[in-house]
């Protein structure tokens, strides 16, 4: 595909570069994990190709030949030529039509899976491009897409990603086969509905109190609780910064250590930052704790103006929602529904 346009933002994305954080790099990768999971599903190819991470649309590009492709995410209209394309469903992408994808109505973000694999260069086993390191990208400086770009594809075959999704653990396997055996048919699995990310401008996000949390009293963590926070205009694939009511500052000065995807900070404003797929390897700021794996796509798809509000979740409810999100996944790869996403 030759690119014709890329909004704000357009890039290579994956899974993100594991394993890295110790020596000074971005773990980085999709941060709507669930869509850039669902597009690569839908095209049946392995959950690590590359999609292209596309931010509040813009986006037009010109097919070069014919391609099997799917778009998620943001709520978006979707054009190929002059006719609308639905999300979430393989679409055939001819040779000199044009791909569009609009503002989005709600969300942030979408991803172009393609069954031809993109072929793209790898820094520590990650096509992820991350402008701040210069890591990544189709020419490994970092960039995202550039217009006039032309895209090219791998001419191996793809394996299919009918296998687990994202290190999907053995308990999770087989709670999938023992529901696969007590179906009743073939079509009640087609029911499924999509393992889509949910959109909307509202967002509650459960949060699991971290070693940290003893230096927040009552009344902190009563004003973190209970008020909606907004999303800024300092939001990024690094970290979201809330505004709202300061739940105050706390005097305790830290020493820097690792910060986790989704590590919640509270900065000397007394005002959070949610540290997400780009943070920094290492940060001071007093962390209140970390939402849970689950609800990080969710903030994927916020964008300035959005709220969230946060809920305490305890540890074994978190890991409990996170086995049942790998089986929902699994079971679609496994039977491959076409489920609108208007269900």
């Amino acid at each position: 595909m030759k690119i014709l346009a890329t909004g704000l933002s357009a890039r290579f994305t994956d899974l993100g570069r594991v394993g890295h954080q110790h020596k000074g790099f971005a773990q980085s990768g999709a941060l709507d994990r669930n869509s850039h999971l669902l597009a690569n599903s839908i095209v049946k190819v392995a959950e690590n190709n590359p999609t292209i991470e596309v931010l509040l649309g813009g986006f037009k590009a010109v097919a070069t030949q014919d391609l099997e492709i799917a778009v998620t995410g943001a709520q978006s209209i979707i054009k190929i030529g002059d006719i609308c394309q639905p999300l979430n469903k393989q679409l055939l992408w001819k040779k000199g039509e044009t791909l569009q994808i609009m503002e989005p109505s709600l969300g942030a973000r979408n991803y172009i899976a393609c069954r031809h694999r993109f072929k793209t260069a790898m820094f520590l086993n990650s096509c992820c491009a991350v402008m701040r390191e210069k890591t990544g990208g189709l020419k490994l400086d970092g960039k995202g897409l550039q217009i006039g770009d032309e895209l090219s594809y791998e001419n191996k075959a793809l394996m299919t990603a009918n296998a687990s999704t994202s290190g999907v653990p053995d308990i999770a396997k087989l709670a999938h086969e023992k529901q696969i055996n007590q179906s009743a048919s073939r079509s009640a699995l087609k029911e499924v509905s999509l393992p889509t990310t949910s959109l909307a401008k509202h967002y509650t996000v459960r949060l699991v109190l971290g070693y940290q949390h003893a230096l927040f009293d009552h009344k902190m963590k009563a004003r973190f609780f209970n008020q909606c926070f907004s999303v800024s205009n300092e939001a990024s694939n690094m970290g979201i910064r809330l505004t709202g009511e300061s739940i105050e500052q706390v005097s305790v000065k830290l020493y820097s250590e690792g910060i986790a995807n989704g590590a919640v900070q509270i900065t000397p404003t007394g005002l959070p930052i949610i540290m997400l797929a780009e943070r920094q390897t290492i940060g001071g700021y007093p962390k209140i704790g970390s939402v849970i794996a689950n609800d990080l796509p969710e903030l994927g798809q916020c964008r300035p103006g959005s709220t969230i509000q946060f809920e305490e979740c305890d540890l074994l409810t978190a890991r409990k929602e996170w086995l049942l999100r790998q089986v929902k996944m699994n079971r679609f790869c496994q039977n491959e529904p076409q489920t609108s996403v208007d269900e």
